[in-house]
């Protein structure tokens, strides 16, 4: 229970999300997040030396993931700036943020800032040298397709650990597509009245396509429509199981940032004083193997 974490209203941002291999495939999504994050700061008028943490999560590594967070804080113009980066697969967001309210709550820092970026599309394949191995043959690893298909905990599939949570909770195919069908009219929910909802913390965002062209991103990109009966008709990808393709999420691209401090630093930096936004609890949880 948290009781001293505080986040500015519209202290945060999102660009919106492409799917893989569209059109933010080819930026380097650390620095990509950062230069967006140091126009979001110059635009708000927040001077970046007043931070005093940079809390950065990604889960796909990027050409200089070494150097990750401290070229992240350099890139946002703050090259004292002491950072972290954070890995937590499918929670590093949740996590990220916890890391924040922890800080602020034991007294470590005033203003941290949560940074969170990801590209799958064009994800990394690593080698690893083998000399002992047959012939001297590297051992290799594509980031994205060799993690998605098997955990090396279990050696199963995503897909495969959720069909078993399915089938101990006892979820239905039925139960799954009208669950996927409220999300997707919630979203289009979010894009009525032009986007009233979505255009109150989504960025729009300029890529560059070549040294003359540049294009404008100004909301998520490969959304697919959701139906009922279209849901209905769609096969499980495992036989007597749960979830077929329209029941997962897709791969995507984008960053979002989010400042996270103390009450009165939070009330300071509000666009609406009435609005207190706080950081409550977090929580986590572990299933059983597999």
């Amino acid at each position: 229970m948290y009781t001293k974490a505080f986040i500015p209203y519209k202290g945060y941002y999102s660009t919106p999300f492409c799917r893989w291999q569209g059109s933010m495939a080819n930026e380097n999504a650390i620095s990509f997040s950062a230069g967006i994050s140091k126009e979001w700061f110059d635009k708000k008028n927040i001077d970046v030396n007043t931070l005093d943490y940079l809390i950065f999560g990604n889960t796909i590594g990027q050409h200089h993931q070494f150097y990750s967070s401290p070229w992240a804080a350099a890139l946002l113009g703050a090259n004292a700036l002491p950072s972290i980066s954070i890995s937590q697969a499918c929670t590093t967001g949740a996590s990220c943020i916890n890391q924040a309210a922890m800080g602020i709550e034991n007294g470590l820092y005033q203003a941290p800032y949560v940074l969170t970026t990801d590209r799958t599309s064009n994800g990394p394949h690593t080698i690893w040298p083998n000399p002992k191995g047959p012939g001297g043959e590297v051992i290799s690893e594509n980031w994205n397709m060799d993690n998605f298909n098997s955990d090396p905990n279990t050696g199963k599939k995503m897909v495969e650990t959720a069909e078993n949570v399915a089938k101990e909770n006892k979820f239905t195919k039925q139960e799954c597509d009208e669950l996927v069908l409220r999300r997707y009219e919630q979203y289009l929910m979010a894009l009525e009245n032009d986007r009233q909802f979505q255009k109150r913390y989504m960025l729009p965002v300029e890529i560059k396509v070549s040294r003359k062209k540049s294009i404008l991103v100004e909301e998520d990109e490969g959304i697919m429509a959701s139906s009922k009966e279209g849901l209905a008709a769609l096969k499980p990808l495992i036989p007597d199981g749960v979830l077929s393709f329209g029941t997962q999420t897709h791969p995507a691209d984008g960053n979002a940032g989010i400042l996270v401090t103390t009450a009165e630093k939070a009330m300071e930096l509000s666009v609406d004083k009435k609005i207190s936004i706080q950081v409550i609890s977090y929580g986590y949880a572990r299933e059983k193997r597999g």
